[in-house]
């Protein structure tokens, strides 16, 4: 009889699963953005929600959660009830590089979130002002060498990828003036009035600053070539083993129906396929797509994390200054 108990439950369980999914969704699904509105990561939580609401039939609602670089919203998404109805997005400014500025957190990254999918990364154009000599980053490197400090580096805010772009030239002995800024806007229009003379920027926002003249690019972030900016090389091919490519990708709370994992990660990895959307709403902020499964996301963000572990201990990065 006991047996016959175990195996009726079990059945009923593989009988749920696939009703759950048919039926899903019921009510309203909530995408917690952890940013303030109008950024890259709250434009791909807007446009990946409206798609899946347009494909459900059902309302997609955004809720900005900002605070904390990240952590308040996603601290919000890792309390919610993981019954498919709460999704959050982020970046690895808030996954990533934020928890290691707190002395303790209101959630473990890894073990309170299921990964669902990388939206993509984003390229990261290193910028100079053009009355700068520099041609190459190895000249502009050359120049920081020779005088420590003789640069500013305008950056996004303290914890930034860009701040920490910049504690990793400096641990390489090519130290720069670092002067954090709010927002990437504030931080190129520094380069481009003369008050910064280097930043690293998204290449959505520089490239037309590049191709009026009012900007130099010398080289993009990550391992291949800029696919904004023409014979723009990278950081890797050039021979600096730096790989900081800012990703932004959307999460559940653990213990979420798989099934409505795999949904929203085939959902989203068949925008990810539409050349239109890709063209529309990733290359007009210079976002190369990602996509892949859940699986291949949480690798991704495991390496992501010890990546910046070992940056910021190595490179002996001070949050505050």
């Amino acid at each position: 009889m006991r047996f016959k108990a175990v195996t009726g439950l079990v059945a009923c369980a593989l009988l749920v699963a696939p009703v759950f999914a048919q039926d899903y969704p019921s009510k309203p699904v909530r995408i917690i953005v952890a940013y303030t509105p109008g950024g890259g990561t709250d434009l791909m939580g807007r446009i990946v929600g409206k798609k899946l609401g347009e494909s459900w039939g059902q309302q997609v609602v955004v809720e900005n959660r900002p605070g904390a670089g990240g952590i308040v919203g996603l601290d919000a998404c890792a309390k919610s009830t993981p019954d498919g109805y709460t999704f959050c997005v982020s970046n690895n400014g808030g996954f990533s590089i934020a928890p290691l500025a707190q002395a303790k957190l209101p959630f473990d990254p890894l073990r309170d979130f299921t990964p669902v999918v990388n939206f993509g990364t984003l390229e990261s154009i290193l910028i100079v002002h053009p009355s700068v000599p520099a041609r190459t980053a190895r000249e502009l490197f050359d120049m920081a060498r020779a005088k420590p400090d003789a640069l500013a580096f305008s950056s996004i805010g303290q914890g930034s990828g860009g701040h920490l772009h910049m504690e990793w030239f400096k641990a390489k002995g090519m130290p720069m003036l670092h002067v954090p800024y709010k927002g990437g806007e504030a931080a190129m229009n520094a380069v481009i009035s003369g008050d910064a003379q280097v930043s690293l920027n998204g290449a959505g926002r520089v490239a037309p600053m590049v191709k009026a003249g009012k900007l130099k690019a010398l080289a993009v972030d990550g391992d291949r070539a800029s696919e904004f900016i023409p014979g723009v090389p990278s950081l890797v091919e050039l021979g600096y083993d730096v790989n900081l490519r800012n990703w932004i990708g959307l999460l559940a709370p653990t213990g979420t129906p798989r099934e409505v994992v795999v949904r929203l990660n085939t959902e989203v990895n068949g925008l990810l396929k539409d050349p239109q959307f890709v063209k529309q709403f990733l290359h007009s902020q210079g976002m190369v797509p990602a996509g892949g499964s859940p699986e291949a996301f949480g690798e991704f963000l495991r390496r992501d994390r010890k990546m910046y572990e070992d940056l910021v201990r190595d490179a002996g990065v001070k949050f505050q200054e």
